[in-house]
């Protein structure tokens, strides 16, 4: 069983640090699927005024004025946000309910991966820890690089419980 403790205040600043990046993550994503959603919604209905009369366009899937095309592009979008939101590990829910339980964990692992992800902004460390049910494990470091670690090193990490982001990490 993993031992948590309480985070101390420059721990806490840390993760709100994160939360703040995370929440630039996805005002990007919203504001690129308000985007698209303007391109796809006027786009057509200009190329098909260009050939079609009025009534045509609007009897066309493609045109604004049809509600199966807003159902079928809301739904598009929508999913096309939380894939982004996946894809780049943004992990906004965890940090604020790390920030509510104050809690930290504590573990001496060796590294089996690490990579850099998220426009480099971001570095994962994936660690094996024996005797545990879901014996991989991947924790993020949320302020750029760390070139400096290696997969094979043992490393102590002090993480939030929650989102496992990393508050410090050591070579043992």
């Amino acid at each position: 069983m993993q031992e948590y403790s309480f985070m101390t205040i420059e721990e806490i600043f840390l993760l709100q640090d994160a939360l703040k990046k995370n929440k630039k993550q996805i005002y990007k994503f919203i504001s690129f699927g308000l985007l698209l959603v303007i391109i796809v919604a006027f786009v057509p209905h200009y190329f098909l005024s260009r050939r079609l009369s009025e009534e045509e366009i609007n009897d066309s899937l493609f045109s604004y004025r049809n509600t199966w095309f807003w159902i079928w592009l809301s739904s598009f979008v929508v999913a096309l946000i939380f894939a982004l939101i996946k894809v780049t590990d943004v992990r906004y829910f965890t940090i604020k309910k790390d920030l509510t339980k104050l809690e930290k964990g504590q573990i001496q692992v060796p590294l089996e991966m690490v990579y850099q992800g998220n426009n480099e902004e971001q570095t994962s460390f994936i660690v094996k820890q024996e005797g545990v049910k879901k014996s991989k494990r991947l924790f993020y470091w949320m302020r750029g690089r760390m070139d400096e670690f290696k997969a094979g090193q043992d490393v102590e990490i002090i993480y939030g419980r929650y989102s496992r982001v990393i508050l410090s990490i050591n070579r043992l």
